[in-house]
């Protein structure tokens, strides 16, 4: 503290002495009738109130810090089950498309038979002696007629799961999507076309179903 700053602290406290009034001073004198301040007491009053609210900070702390790291821990659980059930949820669904898989593989094996009755009925010819046998003629025609019922069935159920034919004939052997299990040579179309379809492909979702198999125009080699 400087010179200048204790002479201006020593002129304020001796204008203060200057204008305090003895009786106030008699006024601030305790009572007789008071008990007097134990102040030894109430600094150790005021010394245990202090540990106490440090020992309450404490406590509080350490309940945050478990708070925060059980807020931790449940997000974690939380982040973990939501990948379980993702995975889960792909898992269920590559397990039923595989089942859906097989049992479409299933339906066009039936759809190939019922196909194959189709075309006997359709390539049937009554003889001359069945036109005296009209019933007989009008059974056989009644079963074409519903076996080809079945066909269009099976192929509407197909349609609505998004399964279509490949459409092979005439265009280039893919060996991605057709087999080729035979050959047949006809000069007037072009080599590598497929001819016919011995068994048809499909399609799910522009995902290939089954091959085509298929008979592919190409000369043979003479041995």
């Amino acid at each position: 503290m400087d010179a200048e700053t204790k002479e201006r602290l020593m002129n304020q406290f001796q204008a203060y002495l200057n204008t305090c009034d003895p009786d106030d001073a008699a006024a601030d004198e305790p009572q007789q009738d008071e008990a007097p301040v134990n102040l030894a007491l109430l600094f150790t009053e005021l010394a245990v109130l202090r540990n106490e609210v440090r020992v309450e900070a404490r406590q509080f702390k350490t309940a945050l810090d478990e708070m925060r790291a059980l807020t931790e821990l449940l997000g974690e659980q939380n982040r973990r089950l939501g990948h379980d059930l993702e995975r889960a949820r792909e898992a269920q669904g590559a397990t039923l498309r595989q089942a859906e898989t097989r049992l479409l593989l299933d339906m066009l094996d039936v759809r190939d038979r019922i196909a194959g009755a189709v075309r006997v009925s359709e390539a049937y010819e009554p003889g001359f002696f069945a036109r005296f046998a009209s019933k007989e003629t009008q059974l056989a025609q009644g079963l074409g007629a519903g076996i080809a019922l079945t066909l269009q069935r099976v192929d509407d159920l197909l349609a609505e799961r998004r399964v279509r034919a490949l459409d092979v004939v005439g265009g280039r052997l893919d060996p991605h999507t057709m087999r080729a299990v035979g050959l047949k040579w006809q000069s007037d179309h072009a080599p590598g076309e497929v001819l016919s379809e011995v068994r048809r492909g499909y399609l799910r979702d522009n995902e290939l179903l089954r091959l085509a198999e298929v008979i592919v125009n190409k000369q043979e080699i003479e041995s």
